[in-house]
């Protein structure tokens, strides 16, 4: 089982949040998705990971890692192949308490 992890880079001209898997995101079935925030993306925290369409892919999570700004979400072990479920990370940037939303998605490989 492989861990996926997904840097939140930084803000784009637009609001939009530049991460490391480009928005998309290829798991395979039992696999781990991890999330952490560079220190220089000018975003202070991620408050929540929702799913906003598709199938529900994780069987764990995804959840804050204790009292880290990291989350983590396990695929489930059975989820058939091809699933696709978009999702939206709730965030808030440096110096601000408004809470953001961008909405990449994770695909479950062939």
């Amino acid at each position: 089982m492989a861990n996926h992890p997904i840097t939140v880079e930084g803000i784009d001209h637009n609001g939009l949040l530049i991460l490391s898997d480009k928005g998309k995101t290829n798991v395979d079935p039992g696999d781990t998705v991890t999330w952490n925030i560079h220190p220089r993306s000018g975003v202070s925290a991620i408050t929540d990971i929702l799913r906003s369409d598709g199938v529900d892919v994780f069987s764990e999570g995804p959840s804050r890692v204790g009292n880290s700004n990291n989350w983590r979400g396990t695929i489930d072990p059975n989820i058939p192949r091809n699933s696709e479920e978009k999702y939206d990370i709730h965030f808030v940037r440096n110096g601000s308490n408004t809470v953001e939303i961008h909405d990449p998605k994770i695909v479950v490989n062939p």
